[in-house]
This record gives structure tokens, C-alpha cells and sequence, in this order.
């Protein structure tokens, strides 16, 4: 069981604390959230704008010793010992290496639990923050590892001012950075989340999107074929054709029958995936426009194998959503999108549209993009924090 307390101001470590609870939550940890204001449980004290809190920041501030502190700190410590009295673990965001709330550091200090400190900030070695480098008490609360708590950091830049600071070696701070979801950064509707879900495809690494219609001369037996290429290098790969049948010729059927049969001949069930098979008994095609939309914000590639072309509307989409567009190679398509699109012949196959692919995936903002889902996703992160977790509850 976890408890958390932090400045309960809205900003970035408060956001990524409550993002780091909720996702704790999810993964089945008993957690509750306690703040001096806000969405928590609320103990008036932990607030670092609390008159009386205020009031003894700005008298250390000052280099005076403020009379109230330890009424303040005893106040604080016997509040947290009825709250916390069920928890195991005690995990808070920036209050001991940050001079916001000094009261409620000495008091976290009494609970005789373990205390995780997850650092953000370190004024010890912030100039704006000098009045609090002091060599006594409850200055060094901010610049001495203080016994049974855990210093983790954001990034390897905290690492080291925190370890030289404290006289520790790296490896006693452990490193877990902040995490983004990259389904809520791009606005991800609960249709197109449960669409993915669906398709297994939610979490795929990397995500190329076939925005087209199931018929013969949009060629979708070549997106078979470089799915069949690239999975065994890529096993996170998923391939998503969003659109219908054509609607027009009785044809689109059998040739949708032939891809699912060539899909099931190469074992690509898992990779290769026809939202059309979505649909209700209804038969209503379960993907919106507002839903391809928000597809193409989470795609790594786009896919357009068609050998025939009016205009190419997704050469367009593609370049709004700033996503690679691998492509046959038709005048029209060049007329619509210029240059940097990766083509392919018309009587390309498998693996050479495959090579587009792997091309385009090569781009720098596709890689940055999976660099930074790789290492920052909530999946990463969270299991970085379940081992801090583990280590400082312990057996």
C-alpha cells in the first residue's frame, strides 16, 4: 500500500505525480493521494501555502529560526501517523529536497516507514535557493541524505547533482524518469483507443496505417507482403487498414476473403489487421473519420500500396499529421505531395515496399518518436517504479 504528499499546486511535478498514482492504481497498488489542496485527501498543513507553512518558509528564508516549526512539524507528524497508519510505503514528490514545506519534511522524517523521495528539484544546488544552503538545522533536512529514505531522480543530470551533494554513488539513486502516454498526448478517443485494442495493436511498435478502402486496385496484398517482411525484425509491428469494403462491386467481398486467406497462410493474424472485421451484426463499419484522424497522430508510417490514384487525399492527411508516407510511385501522388514522400515501383512487391517501409521508419522524427515511446512510456516507466517499490519495502 502506497501513500503519496506533494505541493498540491498544479504544474509538472504535480501532474506527473498524479499520473504516476493513477498508473499505480492500474497496475493493482492500493494507493491514495494526499495533498494540502486539490483533487486529494486533504490535510490543510501539507500545503505549502499554508499561512503557517509560508510563514516559516519566508522566516528560514531570512536565516531565522521561526518559533512556530516544531508546533507546526508535531502537528503535521501526528496527522500523518492516524492517516498513514495503513500504509506501507510512503512515496513524496520533491518535499525533501525542495524548501516549500520544511515542517512537513521533519515530520515525514518521525513516521518510522519506509519514505521514498522522488527528486525533481534540488535547491541545494539551485543559486535561486541559496538563502536555505545552510550548514544546520532544518536547512541540512535539504542538503544530507537523511537515514531510511530512498533518493530516486528524474534523469541522469539529477543523478549526479544529487550523489555529489549527498556524498552517494550513482548507484544509490536510482534513475526513473518522468513517463508521457503518447494514446493521451495525441488525444486518442475512447473509439479509436478501443479499435486498437481490439486489433491488439494498441501498444504496437511501430504502428503502419493503411488508410484505404478494402478493393482490388488498392493493392493490400503488398501491405501483407511487407508485414511478412518486416515482422521478424519487428515484432511489435502492426499494420491497420482503417477503411470499408467498396461499396460498388460485389468483387470487394471475395478479394477481402483472399487477403484474410493470404494473411492466414503467412501467419500474420496478429499483425496484420482489417478493422472492417470489427463490424456488428449490423454491418455498420466501425471507424469514424474523426477516428482515422486520430489515427494517423499515433501512427509511425503510412501506407498508400494503391497502383491507381484520382488524387491521394491520404498524401495530404499524412503530411498534416507529419508522418512518412511510403507510396507507389504515380505521378499523381508526386503532383499531390512533392518531394520526401519513400516510393516504391509499380510492380514493386513485398520486399521492396518493406524497404520503404524500414526507410521511412529511419526518418529522424520516426526515430525519435520510437525512442521516446520506448524509453518513456508508462509500460517503461512503470516497471522502473515497481522496482523501487519492491526494493524499498523490501521481502
Amino acid at each position: 500500500m502506497l501513500h503519496y504528499t506533494a505541493p498540491p499546486v498544479p504544474g509538472g511535478v504535480e501532474l506527473a505525480m498524479a499520473a504516476q498514482a493513477a498508473h499505480l492504481r492500474q497496475a493493482g497498488y492500493d494507493v491514495r493521494l494526499l495533498a494540502g489542496r486539490g483533487d486529494a485527501e486533504i490535510i490543510e498543513e501539507l500545503d505549502s501555502r499554508h499561512p503557517e507553512v509560508e510563514q516559516v518558509t519566508r522566516a528560514l528564508a531570512a536565516g531565522q529560526q521561526p518559533g512556530n516549526f516544531d508546533d507546526l512539524r508535531s502537528r503535521i507528524c501526528h496527522r500523518l501517523q492516524t492517516t498513514l497508519a495503513d500504509r506501507d510505503l510512503v512515496i513524496v514528490h520533491n518535499v525533501l529536497t525542495m524548501p516549500f514545506n520544511l515542517p512537513l519534511a521533519a515530520a515525514l522524517l518521525e513516521l518510522r516507514r519506509p519514505l521514498v523521495a522522488w527528486t525533481h528539484d534540488l535547491a541545494w544546488t539551485m543559486e535561486q535557493y541559496a538563502a536555505y544552503r545552510k550548514e544546520k538545522w532544518p536547512y541540512l533536512l535539504l542538503g544530507r541524505p537523511q537515514p531510511d529514505v530512498t533518493y530516486v531522480v528524474i534523469s541522469r543530470q539529477r543523478q549526479a547533482q544529487v550523489a555529489a551533494a549527498f556524498g552517494l554513488s550513482s548507484q544509490q539513486v536510482p534513475v526513473v524518469p518522468n513517463a508521457i502516454d503518447p494514446l493521451d498526448f495525441a488525444e486518442l478517443g475512447q473509439n479509436a483507443r478501443r479499435l486498437l485494442q481490439r486489433a491488439g495493436a494498441l501498444e504496437a511498435s511501430p504502428l503502419v496505417l493503411v488508410p484505404i478502402r478494402v478493393t482490388p486496385r488498392k493493392r493490400l496484398e503488398l501491405a501483407i507482403g511487407a508485414a511478412a517482411e518486416l515482422s521478424p525484425r519487428m515484432p511489435g509491428l502492426r499494420v491497420v487498414v482503417t477503411g470499408p469494403l467498396g461499396p460498388h462491386n460485389p468483387d470487394n467481398r471475395r478479394y477481402a476473403d483472399q487477403l484474410l486467406q493470404l494473411r492466414s497462410r503467412l501467419g500474420l493474424e496478429r499483425v496484420v489487421q482489417f478493422l472492417f472485421e470489427q463490424a456488428g451484426s449490423d454491418g455498420v463499419h466501425p471507424v469514424r473519420n474523426t477516428d482515422v484522424a486520430e489515427l494517423y497522430r499515433i501512427s509511425d508510417v503510412v501506407l498508400l500500396p494503391s497502383d491507381a490514384e484520382g488524387f491521394g487525399l491520404p498524401v495530404l492527411e499524412a503530411a498534416l499529421a507529419r508522418v512518412p508516407l511510403v507510396c507507389a510511385d504515380l505521378p499523381v501522388l508526386r503532383e499531390v505531395g512533392g518531394a520526401g514522400m519513400y516510393t516504391f515501383p509499380l510492380d514493386a512487391e513485398g520486399p521492396e515496399v518493406a524497404h520503404q517501409v524500414e526507410r521511412a521508419l529511419r526518418q529522424r522524427a520516426a526515430r525519435q518518436r520510437r525512442r521516446a515511446i520506448r524509453r518513456y512510456s508508462w509500460p517503461t516507466v512503470l516497471e522502473q517504479t515497481e522496482r523501487v517499490i519492491g526494493a524499498a519495502v523490501g521481502p
